[in-house]
């Protein structure tokens, strides 16, 4: 059996959400730096978790199926794992972390400490975070009826960081690992659990699982940066400027600013309105958001995007959902 990729690595929705409010407001908001801040750091750990997956790419030919970002229920909350590997052996959790400068492995306190610029920061301990996630795979593993051994590492994935710990500290040193080392450790790891627990079928019923449990996190980043909705540039977007405010005339939309001519330039606008205001649009709402006087032109363009809905023509309801937001015109 080949390593496979059944959850692949893809951009965090988060960074999504907020690139799309960013684009919705002024540029001298006073949210705008917290929110260009939040991106930046998002956007790093995904830097940083593409930098593991290319090591990921050489594992050899052996039971490996591999998933990225799994976020997986347990009890009245959930537990995210950036890179899960999965054998009929054993699952091997891999906790991913794009830090530059010194880090420090603080066993005393369970604290990283990084120093970088002459400047001093503490941050939440990634190892009691791996094995916090160790916890509760292994339990929800049995909770469904499998018992695999639940392993972790720490990766590292800038090879200029520099690590260190005290000498007693044997956690951080067989846990906390550089990107290029990680190939080196998955191997251990395969020498230490030699014997198969499941066959095939049962470890694919694993990953079929896995799937099937894993959800998408929801946001509400107006609620989070104390935004409201009425601060929101309204109006469709230019695909090829940025301008918002295109102009519907005549089954086309045209950007005053550039000139760019598009009939389907609402689509990617829409999807701003799902991330941002509600998964859910009328008419009427969709009249006020993107500046259209005539309900008949909205009432047509919402039925040819075939979105799922519900309730009379006049108090109908059109559904946003995950299909909608994944399509690309």
């Amino acid at each position: 059996m080949l390593h496979l990729y059944l959850k692949e690595l893809s951009k965090p929705i988060r960074a999504t959400f907020l690139e799309k409010l960013q684009q919705r407001l002024l540029e001298n908001h006073p949210k705008t730096l917290e929110i260009q801040q939040d991106l930046i750091r998002i956007l790093a750990g995904y830097k940083g978790e593409k930098a593991v997956s290319y090591y990921l790419d050489f594992l050899p030919d052996k039971d490996f199926f591999i998933f990225h970002s799994l976020r997986l229920p347990s009890k009245n909350h959930f537990f995210q794992i950036d890179f899960l590997l999965l054998t009929s052996r054993f699952a091997l959790i891999l906790e991913c972390k794009n830090f530059f400068g010194t880090l420090y492995f603080d066993e005393s306190f369970k604290q990283l400490i990084r120093t970088a610029n002459d400047k001093e920061e503490g941050f939440q301990d990634p190892l009691s975070q791996a094995k916090w996630h160790q916890q509760q795979l292994t339990n929800w593993l049995r909770s469904n009826g499998f018992n695999l051994p639940v392993d972790y590492y720490v990766v590292i994935s800038n090879p200029s960081t520099i690590i260190k710990t005290s000498p007693q500290n044997k956690q951080a040193l067989n846990k906390v690992v550089h990107g290029h080392s990680l190939l080196e450790r998955i191997d251990e790891v395969n020498h230490t659990c030699k014997n198969p627990l499941y066959d095939e079928k049962t470890t694919r019923k694993i990953s079929r699982l896995l799937l099937k449990r894993t959800t998408q996190e929801s946001f509400d980043l107006l609620k989070k940066y104390g935004i409201k909705e009425e601060e929101l540039l309204t109006g469709v977007r230019c695909p090829a400027c940025g301008n918002i405010r295109m102009i519907h005339h005549y089954g086309t939309w045209k950007c005053p600013k550039c000139q760019l001519k598009c009939k389907d330039a609402h689509l990617e606008s829409l999807k701003d309105y799902s991330f941002l205001v509600k998964p859910t649009i009328t008419n009427q709402e969709f009249r006020k958001f993107f500046h259209i006087h005539s309900p008949d032109v909205v009432n047509y363009l919402l039925k040819s995007m075939n979105l799922p809905h519900s309730g009379s023509t006049k108090g109908r309801v059109y559904y946003l959902n995950e299909e909608f937001r994944n399509f690309r015109a």
